[in-house]
């Protein structure tokens, strides 16, 4: 049982790992749009994925590896929203 529940935090880190280069990848969109709407719309869509990230990190427990990438990317994520006005 215990290697199923590290097999199944392993999937949801790696889910959030990726929601956390999409909402920077929504953040890089969004900057370089020529379009407001889009922007915005960008935006809210990265504050989506930040919180759900947040969210989840409280089901998880991250190998310390994992734990770094994860406070790296929630951190320039984190200043990047508070950049644009969405934290």
């Amino acid at each position: 049982m215990i290697n199923e529940i590290k097999a199944a935090d392993r999937g949801i880190i790696e889910f959030l790992l990726i929601d956390l280069d999409v909402a920077l990848t929504f953040l890089d969109v969004a900057e370089t749009t020529e379009f407001r709407n889009t922007a915005e719309r960008n935006h809210r869509n990265a504050r989506a994925a930040y919180n759900t990230v947040v969210s989840k990190l409280r089901e998880v427990t991250p190998t310390p590896a994992q734990q770094m990438l994860l406070d790296e990317r929630l951190s320039l994520l984190r200043a990047r929203l508070q950049a644009v006005g969405q934290l």
